[in-house]
């Protein structure tokens, strides 16, 4: 996307160069400009359809469809104050949460793929109050966490460039952008939804991004960093493994500041999607 901001800046420059030369321009000049001109707002419509680079503006928010005592309300903002700490995403993201009931289900919660529209990401999860009056609020806030991972990128089109999906090793390319990922797998077992979206379970076991749930779990710095090479740009790097207690304590009482940018999305805007994920996956 930068390349093609770039592209539209270097033909502006073009045609206003030729514009200015004090003489009458030849056949092939008036055509270049002409050209020009005709493509110009077909390339800023392309920009404007299409989620650029990261901004300043973007920011990840939640919208509240349904709850059970506030405590998705509570997760929510813990686990939007976490990724906003770490990333500026390239486009702004919005978490629609709510919640289902199912009594005799093994499912904590289910996430649908996400939509875009104008530019916004939107991410839909939804908890099983069986479990989400059972859970502590390190719980929710991690399977939130995780959900807003997957709807940055784990496991959609940029993501599945980065690796061999027979193997789940990440190729030459990605490593040189990220040199971590060279000891890096993603995980190539289990059923659609944790298959190919997730850190290898059996090496990384915990990790946040891995396809089970667990407890005691840690964020590993590369799960941070790949989100660079995904589009987004890093506000903050962890220096080490990290507890995910840890660091949800450390952002649970932040202050969001920006209501105002907020209140500028569509927060209400849905689109019906298929699920993507049911938490947890059966193993097997």
């Amino acid at each position: 996307m930068q390349q093609l901001r770039d592209l539209i800046v270097s033909l502006e420059q073009e045609a206003a160069s030729l514009q200015i030369l004090g003489r009458v321009l030849t056949a092939e000049e008036d055509a270049r400009v002409q050209a020009i001109t005709q493509a110009l707002p077909l390339l800023r419509q392309a920009v404007a359809f299409f989620p650029g680079p990261a901004s300043g503006n973007n920011l990840i928010t939640y919208k509240i469809s349904s709850d059970r005592d506030r405590r998705l309300k509570s997760g929510a903002r813990t686990a939007c104050n976490f990724w906003n700490r770490f990333v500026a995403p390239r486009f702004s993201i919005v978490i629609r949460l709510g919640v289902f009931t199912a009594n005799y289900s093994t499912t904590i919660a289910r996430a649908w793929r996400p939509s875009m529209k104008d530019g916004v990401m939107y991410g839909r999860v939804e908890f099983n109050t069986k479990y989400l009056l059972m859970f502590d609020s390190n719980q929710i806030d991690g399977t939130i966490v995780h959900e807003i991972g997957h709807t940055l990128g784990f496991g959609w089109e940029d993501w599945m460039k980065l690796f061999d999906p027979a193997t789940g090793a990440f190729n030459s390319q990605a490593i040189s952008q990220l040199n971590s990922l060279g000891s890096m797998f993603v995980e190539t077992d289990y059923g659609p939804g944790t298959r190919l979206s997730h850190w290898d379970e059996q090496r990384f076991d915990r990790e946040l991004m891995t396809g089970f749930q667990d407890s005691g779990e840690y964020v590993l710095p590369v799960t941070i960093d790949v989100m660079e090479v995904l589009g987004h740009r890093i506000l903050e790097r962890l220096p080490g493994q990290a507890s995910l207690h840890q660091l949800l304590s450390e952002v649970a009482q932040v202050q969001f500041t920006r209501q105002r940018e907020a209140k500028t999305l569509d927060l209400d805007y849905f689109e019906e999607t298929e699920i993507f994920e049911e938490i947890p996956h059966a193993k097997g």
